[in-house]
């Protein structure tokens, strides 16, 4: 009798064992209790289509203390680098009289100053209007100008740190030049080329 607790104690618990392990397996269900069923995922990949617009990746940065980036540019773009030093390098976007740049290299800032704000010390840059533009990164940009907006010959790139709105950005001196007889379409085409402006 003495024997007889423990050698039923330890029947039990090679039976539950040994339950839980064909139940595990799947050779036998407990009543009651529901078996979850493996559910398929299903995720779509965007696809080129004919009406979609061809594009190329160009990257640049990592000079001096400003970041690597990259950016999603159409196809008929042109890019070209241009760096006279180490410390010093251009990219440069051009579509016809159209052109973006980021210059990274050793410059000084300036505070961007739009209407309301107040004058403030030291180098500054003021601009009438604004399109506020968020980056892949989550930066914020301002392309300011000065007058009316499709008359503006180049604009100014402004960026959003803690101490309010600057140039130049994260990512270094940012410019939009543009003819006089611009259109809609290709300022809203820069747009998109610097809101696909990612950190790397």
């Amino acid at each position: 009798m003495k024997y007889l607790v423990p050698f039923l104690i330890i029947i039990i618990i090679i039976l539950v064992a040994g339950m839980a392990f064909f139940a595990g397996k799947g050779a036998i269900t407990i009543p009651g209790v529901a078996t979850p069923t493996p559910t398929a995922t299903i995720s779509s990949t965007p696809t080129a289509t004919a009406t979609s617009t061809p594009t190329k990746k160009v990257t640049g940065g990592g000079i001096l203390s400003f970041p690597k980036y990259s950016l999603t540019v159409p196809a008929d773009w042109q890019n070209s680098r241009e760096s006279h030093s180490q410390d010093d390098e251009k990219i440069i976007l051009t579509k016809g009289a159209y052109q973006l740049s980021i210059t990274q290299g050793g410059f000084g800032g300036a505070v961007c100053l739009y209407p309301g704000d107040a004058d403030t010390e030291g180098p500054s840059a003021r601009y009438d209007a604004y399109k506020e533009i968020t980056g892949k990164s989550g930066d914020l940009f301002r392309r300011s100008w000065t007058g009316d907006e499709m008359t503006s010959k180049g604009f100014g790139i402004c960026h959003k740190s803690q101490y309010g709105w600057g140039a130049p950005t994260l990512y270094g001196h940012i410019s939009f030049i543009a003819p006089q007889d611009k259109t809609r379409a290709m300022l809203d085409e820069m747009d998109a080329i610097l809101a696909s402006l990612t950190k790397i």
